[in-house]
Order: structure tokens, then C-alpha cells, then sequence
């Protein structure tokens, strides 16, 4: 059975080097066509196998390495779940506690003494949870903040990214995520609906340094949660959690691309990317902080879901198996198995999106879609994301496939085979580690690239580096022109709007 099959591939002597053979031409296909790059990791009982390609600084042509990390966004909820629940094993907590018991006395005292420009966040008059989201907030739990029931809407993201990229150099705090959620209220009542909400696990991030008694958030360390055996054991050497500062402030973390539409095209849409990377790094901090590589991922969530039974490693298996519980998320943005709205949340861990478990399948009415399944969290920052990552129980193997732009960015392209990349490229490389285990096969689309059609350009606005804005154009992957107008009226639209007001 496939069981069986899984168990006779993991032991073949060689199977890490047809990883290798098997992934790495897709990955150097995909980074040609679609003018960006890839990290990729596999590991199961007998290691791990990474590796990349493409180009990481569209400004010199530098490579991407399997050692360069990528700002990663939301894998780090994974940690952050993982950190409260050792507290909670631990005795320290408990998911019944009202989280306002944690939060309200670091919220209190980091308010007193922030001081930051920006003034439509600082008008806070009250700085707990009943303060900023009204009387309903005294009954979330520590266990609503994880699952994501407390009911809490999300942030601005639109407008938060806007007021950083404008601020380059300067941090979106922590705290103004949750005043910018806080303004849009609740999506329902605590425990009565599951909604993602990135507010949440800031606020779990401020819980841990209540119970940890670190004087400020900047002290937590997230890294704290790598059991001693594991750190030692040299697998986690590719992997930061940025606080304050420019991305370009960190030794080896990727440049990444955030794509805009140029406002004043209509069909087909131009598109720019801004690179990021001297930008800030925080990126909402305990919500979304992390830059690894796809292999230090692949083994995290390998090393999670094989030694939880063992009690070796990051939790117990009672406790892993508390954070998959999973409910109904209500949000329509992520695609399950039956559309908008049909994904799935645990504490910590994401099941049923598209892109992260659920692919097309080649033979949908036979196969067996629990055998293609991954338990882990996707993740996007602005520019960069990844998935699937997470680990695959039937074959038993972890798995993780970053890059450095959420989108295609070859702008010999049409836009929607830039945009279409982010569901191409996962399913693609995924497909061709099943393929090697007997799994069922999934059914990948994907066209040839178009030709020169000069679709997007490309931009590093960012105030004050070097004493000068730098601005470029790209027409094909490793190809740059001098000068890019269109990039500069793009800017002088940018700088004549208004500040953005985070709600």
C-alpha cells in the first residue's frame, strides 16, 4: 500500500539525490521564467537536502544561496504558538487564562514609554484589550488569541505596508498593529466564529514578555523555543528573527520585491516592484518576523510533528495534537478545497489553502488527497512568501519552498502569468518530490513565457541610501536598462498622496 511504499522510498539509499535531480531543474525553470528565486528544503529520517536558484539582487546579478535567508511573514505564528504552548506544558499559563491578565501590564507600561511619529496611532487613551477593542475583549483567552476566536478583525495591512515603505529606515511598533485592528473592531463575538487576524499573536508576543519578565518586547528571545539538542545539532544555523532596522542591517537575508500596480494603466495592468531591502524587518514582530531558509523550515516542521511522540522536542504529542484542532476560518481571501472561505485554522498551524495542502489533483475522483497533505503554516511578507511548508505524515518527510517576490516579476510576461506563478511554482516543485514516492500526481498549469513586452519595471525609492534614490528597469531576468521613467512617475504619484491613517 502506499504506506508501504512510503516507508521502502524513505529508506533507498539515494533519495536525497533524487531530490536533488528531480527538483532542482523545476526550480531553475521557474526562476528563469518568472525573473525571481527559490529556497528550497526537504528533510526526513535520513537528514535533509536544500537548495536555490535564481537571481537575489536584480541591481548586481547575485545569486540566491540555499544560505540566504528570506523574510518569511507568517511561518513565524508557528513559533510563536510553539513558545506559549511550552509555557503552557510548563505550568506557566493556561489557555483558559483571560489574556488581558498577561497583556494589559506590558501594554501599559511600553505605551508610557514609546514614543515614535506616528500620531494617528498614538492617540490611544487606554492602553489595554477592553481599552482598544471595548468590554468584549475582557473574555478573550489566552487559547482564543492562538486559535484565532477572540473575534479581533485584522489590521490595515494595506495601509501599514504604505506608511513603511513611505518610512524607510523607520518601524511599524508593535503595538500600532493592534491600534490599527483595534479600529476595525470585531468580526464576531469571542468563541463564536475562528477569523484570521495578525493581532492576535502580537498580542501573544506581548503575553511572553509578561511571563517571561524581559523589560522590553525587543528583548524576547524567539530562537529561546529550539530545544538545546537540536540547536547543538547544527540545524538551525539559516534562521533570524529581525527586530528593529532595515532588512539591510542583517547578514545574509535575500532582497525581496513588493509588486504595485501602476495606477494610471488600465489592460493589460503595468506592474513595479520595490525592492525592500532597506526597508524595515519587523514586519508585525511575533506575527510575522522570521527570515529563514526552506531547509532550516523543513526541518522545523519535521523535527515538530516526528519527536512530539518521543517528548524530545518542541512539544508533547498532546499538546500538538490541541494545536490541530481545527476550526472554520470565515475568511473569504484564503481558497480551500471548496473556494473562498473554506480554509481551516489550529493554534499555530494552517490546514486546508490552496497552494499549502490543496493542489489540483491529475486524478481527483480516485486519488487520495490525505496522502498529498501537509501540516505546517504558509507565509508571506510583502515581498517574499512561501509554501507549501510544513510536514507531509504519510511519507513523512518535511518540506518547504520560499522565494523572494510573492509574484512573477519577468516583465517579458503578462501580468497574469506573473500573478498565477504564486499557484504554478508550489505545485510544480511539490509534484516532483510526490513523484518520487509513488504519490498521487497533481495537475500543474503553467504556459511558455510570452516574449519581450516590457510589462513592469523595477525601483529601490527608498530615501536617504547613499545620499540618492536608485531606480532601474527590467525587461528580462538579468537584464537592466539605466534610468526608468515610468518608475519615477510612479513615485511622484506615491509621494503626492496623503499619509496613510492605518484604518
Amino acid at each position: 500500500g502506499l504506506l508501504a511504499a512510503a516507508g521502502r522510498a524513505a529508506g533507498e539509499p539515494g533519495l536525497h539525490a533524487r531530490i536533488r535531480a528531480a527538483v532542482q531543474p523545476v526550480l531553475d525553470e521557474m526562476a528563469q521564467k518568472h525573473n525571481t528565486s527559490f529556497s528550497f528544503g526537504f528533510t526526513d529520517e535520513n537528514g535533509s537536502v536544500s537548495m536555490a536558484s535564481g537571481v537575489d539582487s536584480v541591481w548586481t546579478g547575485q545569486r540566491l544561496t540555499n544560505e540566504t535567508l528570506i523574510p518569511l511573514g507568517s511561518v513565524t505564528k508557528s513559533f510563536t504558538a510553539i513558545h506559549i504552548m511550552q509555557a503552557v506544558e510548563q505550568g506557566k499559563l493556561a489557555l483558559e487564562d483571560l489574556a488581558s491578565k498577561w497583556v494589559d501590564p506590558i501594554l501599559q507600561r511600553i505605551y508610557q514609554h514609546m514614543t515614535h511619529r506616528l500620531p494617528a496611532v498614538l492617540n490611544v487613551t487606554n492602553a489595554t484589550l477592553e481599552g482598544l477593542w471595548g468590554p468584549q475583549a475582557r473574555t478573550v483567552t489566552i487559547g482564543d488569541l492562538l486559535g484565532m476566536t477572540s473575534g479581533f478583525a485584522d489590521y490595515a495591512d494595506d495601509r501599514i505596508m504604505d506608511w513603511t515603505l513611505r518610512h524607510a529606515g523607520e518601524d511599524m511598533p508593535p503595538w500600532a498593529y493592534l491600534v490599527s485592528a483595534s479600529r476595525a473592531g470585531f468580526e464576531c463575538a469571542p468563541r463564536t466564529c475562528a477569523t484570521y487576524s495578525g493581532a492576535n499573536y502580537v498580542l501573544l508576543g506581548f503575553v511572553l514578555v509578561q511571563l517571561e519578565g524581559v523589560w522590553s518586547w525587543q528583548d524576547l528571545n524567539q530562537m529561546a523555543i529550539i530545544p538545546r539538542a537540536l540547536w547543538e545539532s547544527s540545524r538551525y544555523r539559516h534562521m533570524s528573527f529581525p527586530k528593529l532596522g532595515r532588512c539591510s542591517q542583517y547578514t545574509g537575508i535575500a532582497h525581496q520585491y513588493a509588486a504595485y500596480r501602476d495606477p494610471t494603466s488600465t489592460v493589460p495592468p503595468k506592474l513595479f516592484f520595490n525592492d525592500l531591502e532597506n526597508d524595515s524587518c519587523l514586519n508585525g514582530w511575533t506575527m510575522g518576523n522570521i527570515a529563514a531558509t526552506g531547509g532550516d523550515l523543513a526541518n522545523f516542521f519535521y523535527d515538530v510533528f516526528t519527536l512530539a511522540p518521543t517528548g524530545k522536542g518542541y512539544v508533547n504529542a498532546t499538546t500538538l495534537s490541541q494545536m490541530m484542532a481545527w476550526k472554520d476560518l470565515k475568511d473569504d481571501w484564503c481558497w480551500g478545497p471548496t473556494g473562498p472561505g473554506s480554509c481551516k485554522y489550529g493554534m499555530g498551524l494552517f490546514r486546508d489553502q490552496l497552494g499549502q495542502d490543496v493542489f489540483p489533483l491529475m486524478n481527483p475522483l480516485t486519488a487520495d488527497k490525505e496522502a498529498i497533505r501537509i501540516d505546517g503554516h504558509p507565509g508571506q511578507d510583502w515581498g517574499s512568501s512561501c509554501g507549501p511548508c510544513g510536514y507531509n505524515s504519510r511519507y513523512k518527510f518535511g518540506i518547504c519552498v520560499a522565494r523572494t517576490s510573492a509574484m512573477g516579476m519577468n516583465c517579458s510576461n503578462p501580468y497574469q502569468m506573473n500573478a498565477l506563478s504564486s499557484a504554478e511554482v508550489p505545485c510544480k516543485v511539490y509534484d516532483a518530490v510526490l513523484a518520487l514516492f509513488g504519490a498521487p500526481r497533481l495537475r500543474c498549469l503553467g504556459a511558455p513565457g510570452v516574449g519581450l513586452r516590457l510589462e513592469c519595471s523595477f525601483g529601490n525609492a527608498t530615501p536617504g541610501v547613499l545620499g540618492k534614490r536608485r531606480f532601474g528597469g527590467a525587461w528580462m531576468a538579468g537584464q537592466h536598462a539605466a534610468g526608468d521613467a515610468p518608475w519615477a512617475q510612479f513615485q511622484e504619484l506615491q509621494e503626492a498622496r496623503a499619509e496613510p491613517a492605518f484604518v
